[in-house]
């Protein structure tokens, strides 16, 4: 059902006897704010957003991206975060009020883990073979399921290894970055509001048993995350650099 309009929907310009909505920096920052004063819900800022996903400005459709998995659409709720993802909503909100521009970097890189996802899903495959094929496979492969969610952690960790300052910069490339965006702009920081972190989306018995459910399923389909652990590690890094 579509939702009621309210003060924060951004303005339909006529272009052409057209009507199409304003993706504009300005008025995606408009409605981000308005998110995060719960003055309208998820399913309102979900549904809103969707007038930005095809803007022809590169910022406005990175923000978009990256506030989408920082809500639920599943669940209507009011703004419900962290110290560490407001803060990070801050700096988008600087990203949009300064004149920035995106810097893409493509990385593959090959290591251990692979070699370790590779050996693993041939010892599986030994197995199968000289057991045969059935539904005690999918008990056999927990052991290698193990080892999938173990090398995946590995992986988180090495990631913020890489980059420890990640956390209080991105999605700016550096602090020299991050302090030319800001000196640039009238923008301020606005303080967290401690209430928003004792709101909950779900329950947490409900969130511990959808993270129960997926590392089960991943335990006992182990092979087919081992095979794409196989790969080189690909990342597709952005990040915003200050003009």
């Amino acid at each position: 059902m579509k939702m009621a309009s309210n003060p924060y929907d951004p303005p339909p310009p006529v272009s052409d006897g057209i009507v199409t909505p304003e993706r504009t920096r300005e008025s995606l920052a408009s409605l981000i704010r308005a998110f995060l004063a719960s003055e309208i819900t998820a399913f309102q800022f979900d549904e809103q957003l969707d007038a930005y996903g095809g803007a022809d400005d590169a910022i406005v459709r990175h923000v978009v991206d990256a506030v989408w998995c920082h809500y639920d659409d599943c669940t209507d709720h009011l703004v419900c975060l962290s110290k560490a993802e407001w803060d990070y909503f801050q700096r988008l909100l600087l990203v949009l009020s300064s004149d920035c521009c995106i810097e893409t970097q493509s990385k593959r890189r090959w290591s251990i883990k692979q070699l370790i996802a590779a050996v693993s899903l041939g010892f599986f495959t030994v197995i199968a073979m000289l057991s045969g094929w059935g539904q005690h496979l999918l008990v056999l492969s927990i052991p290698f399921g193990i080892v999938s969610i173990a090398l995946s952690l590995w992986r988180t960790q090495d990631e913020r290894t890489l980059d420890p300052y990640a956390p209080i910069i991105f999605p700016f490339a550096t602090f020299f970055d991050l302090a030319t965006a800001y000196h640039s702009s009238d923008f301020r920081m606005t303080r967290y509001p401690k209430h928003i972190g004792t709101r909950r989306i779900r329950s947490p018995f409900m969130d511990a048993f959808w993270q129960c459910l997926a590392y089960t399923i991943w335990l006992i389909l182990s092979p087919f995350p081992l095979l794409f652990q196989m790969f080189p590690e690909s990342k597709s890094e952005i990040r915003i650099r200050a003009a």
